[in-house]
């Protein structure tokens, strides 16, 4: 009787174990480790102005990336948008709204042949008859520190405080081979420690800069 009492104890105190674990990781933010994959040594590195978190991205050959089904789509799409709250940078617009890009092959500098940007703009207010915006533009050459991007507010705004999502497909070519990388980030006008719940309607809703 003891020893099924001694063994009772044991699976219940693994399984405690595992699960606390497994809640450790739900509720942890991405691991560094798991921030930026690379596909056949190429690799693009992406810094949000004024905001230390790096953003998670995945990169891909783009017939590959567009070969990608609804389901495998979404699954890319939840993993760059994070785990946690607070996992992605966020664009401060009342700042310097910038983002800075570099590119490795085989973990060497490289300079695209050529460079997009592709965002996709959640609206940031559920009156936003548009919940989805698209932007297309090249990448700013800043010579040797790579290339960047200005970002402004895509959304109508009715509120005085505001976030929005970002999903960013960067479209370039190496050595004659097009990728396309891809990562998450909200931008929007608010300091931190900014509360919602204070937040004030505009009296006209300002359209899209």
């Amino acid at each position: 009787m003891r020893k099924k009492v001694l063994i009772a104890l044991g699976i219940l105190f693994a399984a405690g174990v595992t699960f606390a674990a497994f809640l450790s990781y739900v509720l942890s933010p991405t691991p560094d480790f798991r921030r930026n994959e690379t596909v056949d040594g190429m690799r693009m590195d992406a810094v949000v102005a004024w905001d230390e978190r790096k953003p998670i991205i995945r990169t891909f050959k783009e017939k590959d990336y567009l070969a990608l089904n609804e389901n495998q789509l979404a699954k890319v799409r939840d993993t760059i948008d994070g785990k946690i709250e607070g996992d992605i940078p966020c664009i401060k617009l009342n700042k310097d709204p910038k983002i800075f890009f570099q590119f490795e092959k085989d973990e060497k500098p490289v300079k695209p042949e050529k460079a997009a940007i592709k965002i996709i703009a959640h609206a940031s207010h559920w009156d936003d008859p548009q919940k989805t915006r698209i932007i297309t533009d090249v990448l700013k050459d800043e010579g040797d520190l790579g290339y960047s991007y200005t970002t402004k507010r895509y959304g109508r705004q009715y509120e005085k405080d505001f976030l929005e999502y970002l999903q960013v497909e960067v479209h370039y070519t190496i050595d004659g081979e097009n990728y396309i990388s891809t990562f998450g980030a909200f931008q929007g006008n608010v300091e931190d420690g900014t509360n919602f719940f204070e937040n004030e309607e505009l009296e006209s809703p300002l359209d899209p800069e």
